[in-house]
């Protein structure tokens, strides 16, 4: 690939590693893509984190302004102005009533505005985040959001192993969920995330390229996970990390370095020296 006219970096896996915790960027990853914004290319962000703890990352990285992709793509960001330029909500009820039915042990979670996670009582809330309040299924199925968790138990390790964790896949599948409605991406420890239809990284990055008047084919992307396959079709070059399962590694142009190498600045480094 030429020199790409921008640059799109997943978060978690990619610029720094899958943790319960916040972690921050290496130096390394951060001075890249300072690089990269001062030859005059944008960098986005897409990643399937809510607002709140994207923005955090972003910060970390050194960004003042530019378009980032949350949520799934639900959401599209302008950091600048501080506010969602475009955003997609889903009513939740259906999607909760047949994950319900599909595995008895399952519970939930939603993005409530752009502030925090509001949760079903039986939520396990084992990970550094915003918590909110916690409401019953019928008054979390009434509330609109840009995305439903539905979480079941897992032994499949977050970050590591299968791209997506097998409980939650047959969870999903059981669960038949309209497609013209909801649009799920099953993660990788229990986790599935069920936004709106249509709604995936590569739709929330094909509204970037075109602010920025720059095509998908002139687009490079890293990522390492399942959810990020869309975009990974969708640009003109998809880098996996190194240490992404084989199915997603077999899908990207290109195989980096992992994420505890510094591999999203070893690959930039081609053509922002």
């Amino acid at each position: 690939m030429r020199t790409p006219k921008l640059v799109v970096v997943d978060l978690d896996g990619t610029v720094v590693g899958h943790d319960t915790a916040h972690l921050r960027p290496s130096r390394a990853v951060v001075d890249a893509l300072a690089a990269v914004r001062a030859a005059g290319v944008p960098v986005a962000v897409a990643t399937g984190r809510a607002l709140w703890s994207t923005l955090r990352t972003i910060t970390d990285l050194g960004f003042t302004e530019g378009l980032h992709v949350a949520s799934h793509g639900a959401i599209v960001y302008d950091i600048a102005v501080r506010r969602a330029v475009h955003q997609q909500h889903i009513d939740p009820a259906a999607a909760i009533a047949a994950y319900a039915a599909a595995d008895p042990e399952v519970t939930f979670a939603i993005e409530y505005e752009s502030r925090g996670w509001v949760t079903t009582t039986d939520f396990k809330r084992d990970f550094e985040s915003v918590w909110l309040h916690t409401l019953d299924l019928d008054a979390l199925g009434a509330t609109r959001t840009p995305r439903l968790v539905a979480r079941v138990p897992s032994l499949n390790p977050y970050g590591v192993g299968e791209a997506r964790c097998p409980r939650a896949q047959a969870a999903t599948d059981g669960a038949r969920l309209d497609t013209t409605v909801y649009h799920a991406e099953v993660g990788f420890n229990g986790w599935t995330d069920v936004g709106p239809a249509g709604a995936t990284k590569a739709s929330g990055l094909d509204r970037v390229a075109h602010a920025y008047g720059v095509t998908a084919a002139e687009t490079v992307v890293f990522g390492d996970s399942a959810n990020d396959l869309p975009m990974f079709a969708w640009a003109g070059h998809a880098v996996a990390m190194g240490q992404a399962a084989d199915s997603i590694k077999a899908a990207a142009d290109e195989v980096a370095p992992s994420v505890a190498d510094d591999g999203v600045a070893a690959v930039l480094r081609r053509w922002f020296p």
